[in-house]
């Protein structure tokens, strides 16, 4: 139970932090600004908002794998588990693992959140009952 906690600490404050970092950058770069344009018809507005949601989940990404790197965040060792590829030489294994680490911060940021809220409530739960 202690490593999941750990496991989701860990991932919602990369989470957070990610998420503040990319703000910062969309809001430095016009590239990555939405600006919407009246004269423009439905379907290519969705179009153009649905390549600027991906845009932002890719720099999400790379900030997350960036951060996961300095951290040196290794998300299933902290859940006692042995990926597959620690086979790899080691460059690729941590490599491979930040790039996962940036995918489940930049994806999977109010679930971390949400689900370490529901821990802390059930460990005050059984804190009580004793």
């Amino acid at each position: 139970m202690d490593e999941m906690i750990h496991f989701l600490g860990v991932m919602t404050a990369l989470s957070a932090s990610t998420q503040t970092i990319t703000l910062q950058i969309r809001k430095r770069f016009k590239l990555l600004q939405f600006v919407e344009n009246e004269n423009e018809d439905e379907m290519s507005l969705k179009k153009r908002k649905d390549v600027y949601q991906v845009n932002i989940h890719l720099v999400a990404g790379v900030v997350g794998g960036v951060l996961a790197w300095l951290g040196q965040v290794h998300p299933l060792q902290m859940l006692q588990m042995k990926p597959v590829w620690t086979a790899f030489p080691a460059w690729l294994a941590n490599g491979f693992d930040y790039f996962v680490t940036g995918v489940l911060v930049s994806f999977g940021g109010p679930f971390f959140h949400e689900l370490l809220g529901s821990l802390r409530e059930y460990k005050k739960t059984l804190r009580q009952k004793q």
